[in-house]
């Protein structure tokens, strides 16, 4: 096994914890006994503390052998290691689109997102990120149990093409500069505290031109008012009512307007009201009065929008100017497109005659088998476009009544926008992602994707508006398997699904591997694992979603060459009603898929490559479950865990035909990969070791030490697991440990010559000097103890815990030498993927909001460099260098992904001040003729050009020098 620590050797540490006097017999049996006593007895202190109250059980972690240091609260261990340790946590990074129509400026050159707490501006030329503006984000210095609010609305200003209008769930109005990230952010609060929708009216004149903000707010699912609010400088915005509508029922609060303000639509459940404003200018917020006229629609309402066109009258007198047509379209929540044409001349004809029979007729249209997310007018009015949970983009003709389709989409249409000129759609995707469409060829020409993994959802999907034979948890129900390759540090490998919908339905759903680039912060490549059913007919013919095989496992080699990968499936017990009772869980049993697959890894950004896949490695009369995977650290081995009681060692092994060695197509050889080893653990082997455990689920772990030459493998039930100590090279068991770990099991690590624990308890055990360093106990929280997470990162020689607390999560960095933890801080969301990634010393933790954090030590130069937006890289402005800027700028202070020390999220500066406050003396314009340019990237053929790096350098030569002196100065 790996020897001692490399950073500090044991003679500059306090003196550590040895056994008690009595314990001086150092026969393991005698040894096994007492660390069992001690976690009895740490049981006790396990259950008071989950009696304590909310705000103490998030952090009560008691030391399982009574120490009077390691048992005090981690809360006020978390204080005393927040002055002394390097350790520190960055601010969230990425994040989750909402459901929120993106804003494609008018010239077409930036495309700007609604993310959970933040706006991101991305370039539609290039797809980059250009800045990221914080709204409500909280980081982990945030008091614990503290919940941001969600952005909920969005939209352009009317006056000015650089100014947004954010709403929150909190009803605070946001008034932002998307072309600057930092800002003061001016704002204001609603009435009611709440805000479903906004929309944005122009007010006064050219030479007094005002907005106001008319937003949607809603207490109750049966109460909708209109508030409009009118911005006065240095004062509290004025504020107006102007509608009050109730109706009973659960769906959403939509509100849409006309360019010019004068026309209002909006809905509630499925009650459609049509504001009419009777003059056609307004100069102040008393003349804003509209006039409101309201319907019931045959459909609960779920997406909105309304055109304005212009007809003659048959007579048009002198000076009469022609009438106005309001066109309304209003998706449902059971598929259904509903068309009112000249709804305001109906509804004044219908008010007119006093008769309340009398019912709003809609021309009706079908295609979607559930909500209809989206529906948009086009710019001309002769199409509809629609989209929804069929992964499928429709365009309506409305004259022929003929449907298009842009199918296989990789995930549900959630937000449909038409550019101002009407040349480009901006389709976002519940699979995290948006792109630019050209309306003519229906061809990307922009894409930002996210990590798509599964998240919790932040308002009611539409898709369950409606009573269904289904339905989608609230929160993501187990760990997200994630890894780093080792030879891509900066690359963050997650299992996802086809879109937040498809994962979270059946048994949640993760067929697919997701390459994500941190540094750069975009998706590289989204592959299958297993078979998938993303967009043909992914639904029973009962209406139930087909549940897709769930990826359980992934890890990669030491080399990074090769990648295995754990998929399981079994039939849903919905499926085998009609089997009788006594033979159902042995169907059940027998159909169980499970399949380990070993992967060859592609160069650059090529997909992996299937070499081997085993079916059942595991298996007594039926599939056992794989319980854990490890990869060797010397080697391309791995090793798995199963319920079979075993451990098998699987290598790659040369291909052969007949004698031969098979080769490739590029003449490299074939390999595919066998067991080499079959270890036994546990009392029994095969069906033997199962029936030992009677109707206890078999639990189980496996790790490699660091050298690779001892395998650690945790295997039993609950409350009978021992820890067993097998030789590599000859797999024999040649030590057994009990009392390491007890109830859940959740991980097993080896860090040079420790062994850490995760089960009820983190127990760190020495086994060089056949000691328990400490162990402390976590308390019990119900429903949330499957997302305790363990991670160990071996160039620092540290581990991370992420414990989860209710809608929180806690995450702590530990020395395995002393209990108290270097780093104790709170994340608002759990987090459900914690993995260290090599050769850069930090951790990387994925939250269900699909959020990064970054855990590193502040002195560690090799740590992962998160992304940065242009704007902080100087890339998206003038081209202008100031002294000292390279390294420096690089690492300069950003406003969402600083240290948790930093303070509000977006500097509080004048808005009417530049961007930046650099001093003069040292900025310099650099002046690049074109031809120096040219004479850089045309000097030679592609096929015969210098490397990027080369051309990068030579480019940034032209900008960092300072321009010629002229004679005269």
């Amino acid at each position: 096994m790996a020897g001692t620590k490399g950073q500090k050797s044991s003679a500059d540490k306090p003196k550590k914890r040895k056994r008690e006097i009595n314990d001086a017999d150092s026969k393991a049996k005698r040894h096994r006994r007492d660390v069992k006593a001690n976690g009895a007895a740490s049981s006790q202190e396990r259950e008071k503390a989950s009696n304590a109250p909310d705000n103490e059980a998030s952090g009560t972690l008691v030391a399982a052998n009574g120490d009077e240091m390691a048992s005090r609260p981690l809360g006020d261990l978390a204080n005393k290691a927040a002055s002394e340790t390097s350790w520190r946590i960055s601010k969230p990074m990425g994040g989750r689109m909402l459901d929120i129509d993106p804003i494609l400026t008018d010239d077409e050159q930036y495309l700007i997102l609604a993310y959970n707490t933040s706006i991101q501006v991305y370039t539609a030329t290039d797809s980059l990120l250009v800045r990221r503006i914080p709204i409500t984000t909280l980081d982990s210095s945030a008091s614990q149990g503290s919940k941001p609010a969600i952005i909920t609305a969005m939209r352009l200003s009317k006056r000015s093409s650089e100014m947004v209008w954010v709403a929150c769930s909190d009803g605070r109005i946001y008034y932002i500069n998307w072309t600057r990230s930092k800002q003061s952010l001016w704002s204001f609060q609603t009435k009611s505290g709440t805000a479903k929708a906004m929309v944005v009216l122009p007010i006064g004149g050219p030479k007094k031109a005002q907005e106001a903000v008319l937003v949607a707010e809603s207490d109750k699912s049966v109460r909708l008012d209109v508030m409009a609010y009118l911005r006065a400088k240095g004062q509290k915005p004025q504020a107006k009512n102007l509608l009050s509508l109730k109706k009973h029922g659960n769906a959403l609060q939509l509100l849409e307007s006309t360019n010019d303000g004068r026309f209002l639509v909006g809905a509630l459940n499925d009650r459609i009201f049509v504001g009419v404003l009777p003059s056609e200018s307004v100069e102040n917020l008393d003349s804003l009065q509209h006039e409101f006229y309201s319907f019931d629609a045959p459909d609960l309402i779920t997406s909105l929008d309304l055109k304005m066109g212009t007809h003659m009258p048959a007579k048009t007198p002198n000076g009469k100017k022609a009438g106005t047509i309001i066109d309304v379209v209003a998706g449902g929540a059971r598929g259904g497109i509903y068309v009112y044409q000249d709804i305001v001349a109906r509804l004044l004809a219908l008010g007119k005659s006093k008769s309340d029979k009398e019912l709003i007729q809609a021309q009706k249209f079908h295609w979607h088998r559930k909500a209809v997310h989206s529906v948009k007018w086009s710019r001309d009015g002769n199409y509809m476009i629609s989209g929804g949970s069929e992964n499928v983009m429709v365009t309506w003709q409305m004259d022929t009544g003929k449907r298009e389709y842009l199918p296989h989409l990789s995930g549900s249409v959630e937000n449909i926008v038409v550019s101002a000129n009407g040349s480009s759609y901006v389709v976002h995707l519940d699979d995290n992602s948006a792109m630019i469409l050209s309306t003519s060829e229906m061809k990307p020409t922009a894409y930002v994707s996210g990590i798509q993994s599964a998240t919790v959802s932040v308002s009611p999907p539409k898709d369950l508006l409606v009573k269904r034979v289904w339905t989608a948890p609230e929160h993501v129900r187990r760990p997200i398997p994630a890894a780093v390759r080792p030879t891509e540090p900066s690359r963050l490998h997650v299992c996802v699904g086809n879109g937040r919908q498809a994962t979270m339905t059946g048994d949640f759903s993760a067929p697919l591997l997701q390459s994500f680039d941190l540094e750069t912060f975009t998706s590289i490549t989204k592959q299958p694992l297993a078979r998938t059913q993303p967009t043909d007919v992914n639904i029973t013919s009962k209406g139930v979603p087909i549940d897709e095989p769930l990826i359980t496992h992934v890890a990669f080699s030491a080399d990074g060459k090769w990648l295995a990968s754990v998929d399981n499936w079994k039939p849903s017990e919905r499926d085998v009603v009609s089997v009788t009772n006594d033979v159902r869980d042995q169907f059940l049993r027998e159909r169980h898929e499970i399949h380990l697959k070993f992967w060859e890894m592609g160069t650059g950004d090529q997909p992996a490559a299937l070499v081997s896949r085993v079916n059942a490695p595991h298996a007594t009369t039926h599939p056992e479950a794989v319980l854990d995977l490890a990869a060797g650290p010397a080697s391309s081995c791995f090793a798995t865990i199963g319920g079979d009681g075993m451990v098998r060692v699987w290598r790659p092994r040369l291909r052969k035909i007949n004698g031969i060695v098979s080769k490739g197509a590029d003449g490299q050889e074939l390999h595919t990969w066998g067991c080499s080893q079959a270890i036994p653990v546990g009392d029994g082997m095969g069906e033997k070791a199962v029936v030992e455990l009677g109707s206890a689920q078999p639990q189980g772990a496996v790790a490699f030490s660091e050298d690779g030459s001892t395998i650690f493998a945790a295997y039993g039930g609950i409350d009978t697991g021992v820890v067993y100590v097998i030789d590599a090279s000859s797999g024999e068991v040649v030590k057994t440990l009990e009392g390491l770990w007890s109830g859940q099991l959740h991980s097993l690590e080896s860090l040079s010559p420790f062994l850490v624990v995760l089960s009820d308890e983190l127990r760190v055990y020495d086994v060089v000097g056949d000691e328990l360093r400490y162990g402390i106990t976590i308390p019990e929280i119900p429903g949330v103890s499957e997302l305790m997470q363990l991670a160990v990162d071996r160039q620092s020689r540290h581990f991370a815990v992420a414990l989860p607390v209710k809608e929180v999560s806690s995450i702590g960095v530990f020395d395995p030498e002393e209990p108290e933890p270097l780093l104790v801080r709170s994340v608002p969301h759990r987090v459900v993927s914690l993995v260290a990634s090599p050769e850069t010393s930090c951790f990387v933790a994925l939250d269900d909001c699909a959020q990064i954090w970054i855990i590193t030590e502040e002195s560690e130069p090799s740590a992962l460099a998160p992304a940065q937006p242009l704007e902080d890289l100087r890339l998206d402005g003038p081209t202008t260098v100031a002294a000292g800027t390279g390294m420096a700028a690089l690492m300069g202070e950003d406003a969402e992904m600083g240290s948790d020390d930093e303070g509000e999220p977006a500097a509080a500066v004048d808005a009417d001040d530049d961007d930046d406050d650099v001093d003069m003396d040292d900025t310099y314009a650099s002046v690049v003729v074109p031809q120096q340019l040219a004479d850089i990237f045309d000097a030679a053929p592609a096929f015969a050009g210098p490397s990027v790096e080369d051309m990068f350098y030579k480019v940034t030569s032209l900008l960092s020098a300072k321009p010629l002196v002229s004679a005269s100065e």
